[in-house]
């Protein structure tokens, strides 16, 4: 799956949690992908579960707080994943630590020739205020992949990665993220949280301080209606906010992370993409669907590993 002899923990259990929702190993599939002989099962005759874990990831915050607009100061090492990508000197995008040497952020901030010169790039992690980066050594960027199906103008597959000359150094307050799991189960109205440095009302500038909001997953289908974003929504989006606006990503936000948790795990299930405005009424902000990108993601670590 990407991660070669490098995975975290892997452990045989006995099935006694009473979970009615498993991946299922096809053994009569012609793939050679093991990732693609996963299927989704309701059920495990044999009781008896494989628990694999790829890196220790996806660790509870600190804390949870309700400036992302409508947001609150983020406190340390409350999202421990979240980095600030500065290009040039500049924040211009945020991202997510996925492993020591992966950044995950959006393919619009990386989209152009120029921007896609990684020796521009500077990842800064651990930081809470922009101000103190301009004192701090950042960790430059050696690759920068975008999605090769990126469309500038729908928005569409805006997912990129960028892998670190040098691996972060993990501890309380730089920690990877988890990808989601094939089967990564999710309520129509999940809860989760963005966060970022970008601006707090639109059109403003980017904040000096990590901001961090909670924002409800909202269904495709509804996000596509007339009154929302009338069939602009395609499966490699993900919808999440309030119709009455409020709280929203904002400009300078881009490629950051869309959180969840899940039985007390985080995992990373979309990257700030786009929006009409900034928590503007009957606009929800629109994210990369992590979770449709996993075969691209796994394999852009593997060959370029």
């Amino acid at each position: 799956m990407g991660y070669r002899n490098s995975f975290y923990s892997t452990q045989g259990v006995v099935d006694d949690s009473g979970a009615t929702s498993f991946m299922k190993l096809n053994r009569s599939s012609s793939s050679t992908n093991f990732y693609k002989k996963l299927t989704l099962s309701d059920a495990c005759s044999s009781r008896s579960v494989v628990s694999l874990r790829c890196v220790e990831c996806g660790a509870h915050p600190t804390a949870t707080h309700n400036r992302i607009v409508g947001g609150t100061a983020a406190t340390q090492g409350q999202w421990p994943w979240q980095v600030s990508l500065h290009f040039q000197g500049v924040h211009l995008c945020g991202g997510s630590i996925i492993t020591p040497r992966w950044i995950l952020t959006a393919a619009h901030c990386v989209a152009t020739i120029h921007l896609r010169n990684a020796q521009n790039w500077m990842v800064f992690a651990g930081i809470l205020r922009q101000s103190l980066m301009i004192h701090k050594e950042g960790i430059p960027v050696e690759k920068v992949i975008p999605h090769p199906s990126y469309n500038s103008k729908t928005k569409n597959n805006d997912i990129a990665l960028l892998k670190l000359q040098t691996p972060l150094a993990f501890n309380d307050s730089v920690k990877p993220v988890c990808l989601p799991n094939p089967g990564l189960g999710l309520d129509p109205n999940q809860q989760s949280w963005i966060s970022g440095w970008g601006a707090t009302y639109f059109r403003g500038k980017t904040s000096e301080e990590l901001n961090s909001a909670s924002v409800p997953l909202i269904e495709n289908s509804r996000c596509n209606s007339k009154l929302l974003y009338h069939n602009l929504i395609t499966p490699e989006m993900i919808c999440a906010g309030f119709l009455q606006g409020r709280v929203d990503a904002c400009q300078g936000d881009s490629g950051g992370p869309l959180v969840t948790d899940k039985n007390g795990i985080w995992w990373l299930i979309g990257d700030t993409s786009w929006g009409y405005g900034c928590a503007d009424t009957f606009r929800p902000g629109v994210y990369a669907n992590v979770t449709v990108f996993m075969d691209w993601l796994s394999r852009q670590m593997r060959v370029n590993s």
